[in-house]
């Protein structure tokens, strides 16, 4: 989630904590301030709890304890359906290097994907 600093001139910035201003002067939520929103927005957050929008090697889910409500775009359901699809395509194909992440993956997207659905109803 970027916003330009003219966005946030004049509004409140309630905890200086949950932004951060990247080289480009845009500021930037915090992965604190969107886990204790409690929903993945399908902005592709640079921070993201919920879903690796960036691909990052260092990236990790968000603990499956700490997912309790969401409201979540389509386009976020797609993101964790096919970042589902992936991670099981790898554990499929025999990929040893990294099973153990895609095991991992696979049951954070499942549990975001199970809980979603509930959700919505």
């Amino acid at each position: 989630m970027l916003k330009g600093v003219d966005e946030l001139e004049g509004s409140s910035i309630e905890d200086q904590d949950d932004w951060i201003i990247d080289a480009n002067g845009f500021y930037v939520a915090t992965r604190s301030f969107l886990i204790r929103r409690g929903y993945c927005c399908a902005n592709q957050c640079r921070n993201c709890p919920y879903i690796n929008w960036r691909n990052s090697p260092t990236w990790e889910p968000l603990p499956a304890e700490a997912v309790h409500f969401t409201e979540v775009s389509p386009k976020a359901v797609e993101g964790a359906r096919n970042a589902l699809a992936y991670h099981e395509q790898q554990v499929h194909t025999g990929c040893k290097s990294g099973e153990e992440l895609h095991q991992t993956m696979i049951a954070h997207y499942r549990l975001l994907l199970e809980r979603w659905v509930e959700a919505s109803g």
